[in-house]
């Protein structure tokens, strides 16, 4: 099986991957760890900023599905993955070629999500509200090469919805999750 999670920012798709990969025995990869890797050849400094413009131009060079593709190579037969910063749709198309490939929507309350971002602290993060608004919309571009997570939400098979801090809740919340859709694959 392979799981695809998008979601919008701050919705918690990170922790979600964590305790897939952890607890079920499932190989993790992000797409902005690719992006990541070849900014690091080119010695560039990987902030948010950066990582956007970065991918964007990727795509514009090679393709809106390049990240996909590179990280599909690296699969193995019969293994089970977890691909996370999916934000553009021809990454989902591509991914929707697996047969196997199931995309989540990972949701959670705007308010929710900006507590989270503030918590976490990572440099470069809007320190208000409407920063982190105004930081959505431009990840959610509706055309071209640009980030278009509302669009990628929209095509997922399903949504989740992490609208708790308690990790115990949202650990059973998804191992229930994980009984659906195995059950749903077979």
């Amino acid at each position: 099986m392979i799981i695809g999670l998008t979601g919008s920012y701050c919705s918690g798709k990170d922790t979600v991957a964590d305790y897939i990969v952890k607890n079920n025995g499932f190989t993790h990869f992000s797409l902005s760890d690719e992006i990541r890797l070849l900014m690091k050849e080119q010695n560039i400094e990987p902030t948010r900023e950066n990582l956007i413009k970065f991918g964007t131009e990727l795509r514009q060079n090679n393709g809106n599905g390049v990240l996909a593709k590179s990280v599909m190579k690296k699969f193995q037969e019969g293994k089970n993955y977890c691909i996370t910063s999916i934000r553009h749709t021809e990454e989902v198309k591509t991914f929707k070629t697996i047969k196997d490939f199931v995309l989540i929507n990972v949701d959670a309350p705007q308010d929710i999500r900006f507590a989270r971002m503030q918590t976490r602290e990572r440099p470069g993060d809007p320190e208000t509200l409407e920063k982190f608004i105004e930081l959505e919309k431009k990840e959610s571009q509706s055309s071209g090469s640009g980030q278009q997570v509302a669009l990628c939400c929209k095509m997922a098979d399903l949504t989740f919805v992490n609208d708790t801090n308690d990790l115990s809740s949202l650990h059973t919340k998804i191992d229930n999750l994980l009984k659906n859709l195995k059950t749903s694959l077979k």
